[in-house]
Order: C-alpha cells, then structure tokens, then sequence
C-alpha cells in the first residue's frame, strides 16, 4: 500500500471483516467496512472473504482497469472480460 502510495495512487482498502480503528493503530491505513460507490483503475483482491465471490467487478472498474485477483477466487469470464 505504502508503495502504490509513493507513486501518487489513491488507495481505497475495502474488507467487510477487519476492523477499521485496529488497521489505523496497527498499519496506519485507513480501511473501509463498505465498499465505497466508485470506480477503480486497478482493484486487488487479496482475500479470500465469500463477499468477494458475489463481488460486480464490472460495476466497479474503468474501462481498461487492472484486477489481479490474489486468491483466484473470480472466473475467468469475469477478470478476462
């Protein structure tokens, strides 16, 4: 995160689980419990959670946006498009 960051990019952390004051205390990001309503040039999933599964990647990405799905938990048919 801290890299992307130094390359000037906006970071949004969403993880319906984890607890926003204790990802502020322990890693000093700020993490949203509530996907926020917008588009994303790249969107990384790194978790595995079931709210992924149902996840729109369409409704949520740029056109010629990046995913790089971490965990593979996305088709084919979703990430190649």
């Amino acid at each position: 995160i801290k890299t992307l960051e130094e390359y000037n990019a906006n970071v949004t952390i969403y993880d319906p689980w984890a607890d926003p004051a204790i990802a502020k205390h322990e890693y000093g990001v700020e993490l949203h419990n509530e996907l926020p309503e917008q588009h994303y040039d790249a969107v990384i999933l790194a978790v595995a959670h079931d709210e992924f599964k149902g996840l729109d990647i369409a409704h949520i990405i740029n056109a010629n946006s990046v995913v790089y799905d971490v965990k593979g938990l996305l088709s084919e048919e979703v990430i190649d498009g």
